[in-house]
């Protein structure tokens, strides 16, 4: 007993310190989210070892540590929102899917490797994401242009201009209103590039509406 009551709050501790930080940052899955998480993982490893100890061979404790995994991936799910061309979320769906892991490994007894998993991705959420603001990344967006009239815009020759790489062009053509309007996805390296693309299509003849979605 008293070993199950060190392993749940070993969890509780792990789980709310990974939620501390996404709470920090403004996360839905922020302290609370995490520690349940963890404790919850922690709790449902315990059941099944201690399942085994009872009716022995008959029963499989592994199963219900594998059913946390389908378990979380729901919950991660739910974390991801995809917002035009942009994901949001995907951070804080793998810190719920890690901090899983760090329950089981705790119910498991294997206390140093959730401390050192625990590290690990305080290090990953806290320290190296500041090396992604040196990388040199793609970035994406999609364009919303309506112009009156039947002619199409060459939305090929301005984007090649400034460097900006088009993805896709769907076009629709509103027949009652005679207008046609383009969704173009774009990828681009600097947002300076994207903004002077924006300000070249400002000047096209005959446009109604131009958005950045």
């Amino acid at each position: 007993m008293v070993d199950a009551l060190i392993k749940l709050a070993v969890a509780a501790t792990f789980g709310a310190l990974v939620g501390v930080e996404r709470q920090i940052h403004g996360r839905q899955a922020g302290f609370r989210t995490q520690l349940l998480v963890c404790l919850g993982s922690c709790l449902f490893t315990i059941v099944s070892l201690r399942v085994y100890e009872i009716y022995g061979t008959i029963s499989d404790p592994g199963r219900i540590a594998a059913q946390i995994i389908t378990g979380i991936g729901f919950l991660g799910a739910g974390a991801i929102l995809k917002d035009g061309a942009l994901v949001r979320g995907l951070t804080t769906a793998a810190s719920l899917w890690i901090v899983s892991a760090i329950g089981m490994a705790v119910g498991f007894g294997e206390y140093y490797i959730a401390a050192a998993a625990t590290v690990i991705v305080l290090l990953n959420l806290v320290v190296l994401k500041n090396v992604e603001s040196w990388l040199v990344q793609d970035n994406y967006a999609a364009i919303l242009i309506r112009t009156e009239g039947e002619t199409e815009v060459d939305v090929s020759s301005m984007c090649k201009e400034f460097g900006v790489k088009i993805l896709e062009n769907k076009l629709r053509y509103l027949k009652a209103e005679k207008i046609i309007e383009q969704r173009v996805q774009l990828k681009y390296k600097d947002d300076a590039k994207l903004s002077a693309v924006y300000s070249h299509m400002k000047k096209i003849p005959n446009l109604m509406e131009l958005q950045i979605l």
